[in-house]
């Protein structure tokens, strides 16, 4: 597992013009803004890291002062979010796109682009799924009161399910959680 600082873009690009194609993943080390200290901001990267065919992933902490974040090269199968499309445009007319970032680009699945939750205008219950939450009068006015945007991720959570029992068992969950005025246990904190 390599780890490495880059002060600027460039020297990142740097480094993905000469592994780009022989290495399978690297750890880019960023320093935390109150540490004063200059390092490769987290936008910068996921810019360069595009240009190449690459993604950014897991995130950790180290310690006080460093965090880090997984790159690596994109799968054909990976969901493109809309931000990613949006800049990958604007690197290709400023002529920044390296042959494979074009080529990632390229063969990327527009059924699997801007399918996050936040990218979605309009996520709602279906008909039945809505009758049925709203029959717990208790769960329908706590969920409710809730913010729009847990409500949004919450509803997305169930809908975005890809089997009927997973959507119901998720709804049904959601239901209890709202019964007992909680969010569902993959946004609480």
């Amino acid at each position: 597992m390599e780890e490495k600082f880059f002060k600027t873009p460039k020297t990142f690009r740097s480094w993905l013009e000469k592994h780009h194609l022989k290495k399978q993943e690297l750890w880019v080390m960023y320093y935390k803004k109150g540490t004063g200290k200059a390092s490769i901001t987290w936008p910068e990267s996921v810019e360069q890291a595009l240009c190449f065919g690459w993604i950014d992933g897991i995130r950790k902490s180290v310690d006080e002062e460093v965090y880090k974040i997984r790159f690596t090269p994109r799968k054909a199968t990976s969901i493109w979010s809309n931000v990613n499309l949006k800049t990958v445009n604007k690197l290709i007319d400023e002529g920044l796109m390296h042959d494979a970032g074009l080529e990632a680009y390229n063969r990327r699945n527009g059924a699997k682009s801007g399918v996050y939750s936040f990218e979605q205008d309009n996520i709602q219950l279906d008909s039945k799924q809505e009758k049925l939450f709203k029959s717990n009068k208790v769960a329908w006015n706590n969920f409710n009161v809730m913010a729009p945007s847990y409500k949004k991720g919450a509803i997305w959570w169930v809908v975005s399910a890809k089997r009927e029992e997973t959507r119901l068992k998720r709804l049904t969950e959601l239901i209890s959680d709202s019964e007992n005025g909680l969010k569902i246990k993959l946004m609480r904190r």
